[in-house]
């Protein structure tokens, strides 16, 4: 009995699975297809824009050409009675035989032609009258005219009619100019997708497919086929088709031999100038295929998934047995995973370990190189205030005194600043001069200057006001400096040029020395870099560094350069602030 009722429980499922994946076949099928047209729709779109450009620009010549003669001397000699006719009509053959129009005439104001470009053919239109034609009409209100029609012969002709005007701005006359379409057409014979325009009239009058010409549509018929004077018997209906409905898109089923697609989706568009409607017949044929395929390929995909889940209930008992078994093994697993997580966490406490001792070492390095000025100058103030107090000049002694607690207050905010820099803190920016900060900088240099024998040399202007920190600006120019005086030990001549000035909204400091050069001056700013003596207590090759990350903090920036004549020029360039923003 639960037999019975599993195996129905079985075909139940496989049922609704057959119908499920039918349902998402067809509606995969469907949206493809649409997907497909929507494409093809777009595809259609832009070859109707383009092939009603074209002939727009194709018949815009002639229109030109209509406007050029009825201002031409000999049409206005033939109209006021100064020419006659024979010799405007040879003119108007000249002209039709140079330009490529048809036919040229001339009318008189009451629509009668005078010359013609066919006063040779035994059928000429001369004493002809137009007058009721729709092109004259409209030329005789001072307009463009145009009109089309198709001869008994089935020959496709366009019209442009422009009027002759007196001085006093009313026709005297009118020029016809005729188009034949054939010729027109030929170079469009070579499109891959069917084009055709159809009048109000609802036939084809312009397709660059020829056996399209002249093929009557009533459902886009708003006026009769004799408002054109179309013969009866050279207007054939459109191939028969049947019409159907996919989504928002027409499709037409041709189902005898033509020119059109067997599926041809319907793109339409009217087209003002002309007074057309453009109609594109787009192969549909590709999305219909695609859609099938990829209908096809889901469903098989379904399927396959189908047997899959078919296969995998069949074997369900037996993947039990293998799941005990793996079961077993994923306990054996899970205790040598707990014992190589232990040993990683182990290894990962090392590492933090390690890491928390280099970056103390790290912060060591340069704490001592960046103290080291200031120690240098309290050693010596101390040294001197001694040697004052043991000759009785207490009050200097008080002085250096003084200078050496400053330089411990300095010592104290380089801490700060240093400790600021190693966790990335935003220090705040007030405004200052570099004069003033270089003046300090070059006064805290100036004894080792004096006792190395170096030279300083400054060009400074007096006010270069910027966003930054007084302290730390200080303590890169000290660096600088610094550097400069360790580069030049080894060299006769010892010589420090500063200089200092604006250019171009920004202020440059330059420290330049007589030393060898950086060796290797792509590293330059890179931590523990240095060209010093390894072990020396002012080679820890962390100062440029730190400086380099100073001086960016500011939104400047630090380069070198060797220069030619030899030694290192350093260069710090920060944003100016304008004389307002200084004084605020």
């Amino acid at each position: 009995m639960t037999s019975t009722r599993d195996a129905g429980k079985l075909w139940a499922v496989i049922t609704a699975y057959l119908l499920l994946s039918i349902t998402v076949a067809i509606a995969t099928y469907q949206l493809s297809l649409r997907s497909g047209l929507d494409r093809l729709s777009q595809s259609g779109a832009v070859i109707l824009e383009q092939s009603a450009d074209r002939l727009i620009a194709q018949l815009e010549s002639y229109r030109e050409m209509t406007d050029l003669m009825s201002r031409h001397p000999q049409v206005a000699a033939l109209i006021e009675g100064r020419s006659i006719s024979a010799h405007t009509s040879e003119f108007l053959l000249r002209t039709a035989l140079t330009t490529g129009a048809k036919e040229l005439h001339v009318l008189d104001a009451s629509g009668s032609v005078l010359a013609s470009s066919t006063y040779e053919d035994p059928l000429n239109t001369i004493d002809k009258n137009w007058a009721s034609r729709a092109d004259i009409i409209a030329a005789r209100s001072r307009r463009m005219g145009v009109f089309h029609s198709a001869a008994d012969n089935g020959q496709r002709s366009y019209y442009f009619a422009r009027s002759v005007l007196r001085d006093d701005g009313k026709p005297q006359g009118y020029v016809v100019v005729k188009v034949n379409m054939d010729e027109l057409e030929a170079e469009w014979r070579i499109d891959e997708t069917v084009v055709t325009f159809f009048d109000t009239a609802g036939v084809s009058f312009v397709s660059n497919r020829l056996a399209l010409a002249l093929r009557y549509d009533a459902a886009l018929a708003i006026a009769p086929p004799d408002t054109f004077g179309y013969a009866t018997e050279w207007l054939f209906p459109i191939p028969d088709h049947k019409k159907s409905r996919s989504g928002r898109h027409d499709i037409w089923t041709f189902t005898a031999q033509s020119e059109m697609p067997d599926n041809a989706l319907v793109v339409s568009q009217d087209v003002p100038l002309i007074d057309m409607t453009a109609r594109a017949f787009v192969d549909a044929q590709p999305a219909f295929s695609n859609a099938r395929l990829l209908a096809a390929l889901t469903a098989a995909l379904l399927s396959l998934f189908g047997l899959g889940v078919a296969i995998f209930v069949q074997s369900r008992a037996r993947m039990a047995d293998q799941l005990r078994i793996e079961a077993d093994l994923n306990i054996e697993l899970e205790a040598r995973v707990a014992k190589r997580n232990a040993q990683l966490q182990q290894a990962q406490d090392n590492l933090v370990q390690a890491s928390k001792l280099t970056a103390l070492g790290q912060m060591s390095a340069g704490i001592s190189h960046e103290l080291n000025q200031p120690l240098s100058a309290i050693q010596n103030y101390a040294a001197n205030a001694k040697k004052l107090m043991e000759r009785g000049r207490e009050p200097e002694a008080h002085d250096n005194l003084t200078l050496i607690s400053e330089q411990t207050q300095r010592m104290g905010r380089i801490i700060h600043n240093l400790r600021g820099f190693a966790r990335k803190e935003t220090e705040p920016l007030e405004k200052v001069n570099v004069a003033d900060v270089l003046t300090a900088s070059l006064s805290l240099a100036a004894q080792r200057a004096k006792s190395e024998g170096v030279e300083v040399i400054v060009d400074a202007v007096p006010d270069a006001w910027v966003d930054a920190g007084q302290v730390r600006l200080q303590q890169v120019i000290v660096n600088l400096l610094s550097n400069a005086m360790d580069a030049m030990a080894d060299t006769p001549v010892k010589q420090i040029e500063t200089t200092l000035s604006l250019h171009r909204g920004q202020v440059q400091l330059v420290v330049s020395d007589t030393g060898p050069g950086l060796a290797d001056i792509e590293r330059a700013f890179e931590p523990f870099y240095t060209t010093k003596e390894i072990g020396a207590s002012k080679g820890l090759g962390l100062g440029l560094s730190i400086s380099y990350g100073i001086i960016g903090s500011f939104g400047g920036l630090l380069s070198v350069e060797n220069l030619e004549t030899g030694g290192a020029a350093f260069t710090i360039t920060l944003p100016a602030l304008s004389t307002q923003e200084a004084a605020q």
